[in-house]
């Protein structure tokens, strides 16, 4: 995380939008602090009142810049992570091939200090009595996966790779789903456990066309 602008800022689909002129310097400040808590706290347990706290600023800043918790947590999430805002679909020529690259992207996020991934799923996890959060995430992460997986497998039928007359799109929410389940155990969805999705429930349900 730094004190950069936010890279999103125009996209964000939360950001309350305040009439006349707002500081946006202590933007990063506050995003900052938001991440920090919900690493620290998760989700249901952060406040407010903390995220003023560690941000420096008094909480109406924060209602002047976002709306509710649901807001700024999303915001938060897009500021640390802007990828999120984008469906990078790899596209290597093989159905394969684009399956490593995802193992591969996944694997960025493995020494990471803040294990991105498992924390927006958590965020998921834990927001599941917000519809306004859930939304957010479905938008951000959830249904993102299921696009990009189902832009592959679509790919991979147009190349004659697999069934044409198939709907993959079962397929398309394995991935999600079990990394939703992972999560829920405690256990880390990293690019080995990517790997072993792929390699013992996608490629063979394919394969068994």
């Amino acid at each position: 995380m730094s004190d950069q602008e936010n890279p999103v800022d125009a996209e964000s689909k939360l950001r309350r939008r305040t009439d006349g002129r707002l500081d946006r310097t202590r933007d990063p400040a506050i995003l900052n602090a938001a991440l920090a808590a919900l690493v620290e706290n998760g989700y249901v347990d952060t406040t407010m009142n903390d995220i003023a706290a560690r941000a420096g600023v008094g909480k109406a800043a924060i209602y002047r810049r976002w709306s509710s918790k649901a807001a700024l947590i999303t915001d938060a999430l897009v500021y640390w992570r802007p990828d999120l805002m984008t469906d990078d679909v790899p596209d290597t020529g093989t159905l394969e091939g684009d399956f490593d690259e995802i193992v591969r992207l996944a694997a960025r996020n493995d020494d990471e200090e803040v294990f991105s991934y498992d924390l927006v799923l958590r965020v998921a996890v834990e927001a599941t009595h917000d519809p306004h959060l859930g939304s957010a995430l479905d938008e951000l992460t959830l249904l993102k996966g299921r696009r990009v997986m189902t832009t592959i497998l679509q790919r991979a039928s147009a190349r004659g790779e697999i069934s044409a007359d198939r709907n993959w799109s079962l397929i398309a929410d394995v991935l999600t789903g079990m990394g939703l389940m992972r999560v829920i155990s405690g256990q880390r969805v990293d690019a080995k456990f990517v790997r072993e999705v792929l390699d013992t429930l996608i490629l063979p349900a394919i394969r068994a066309q």
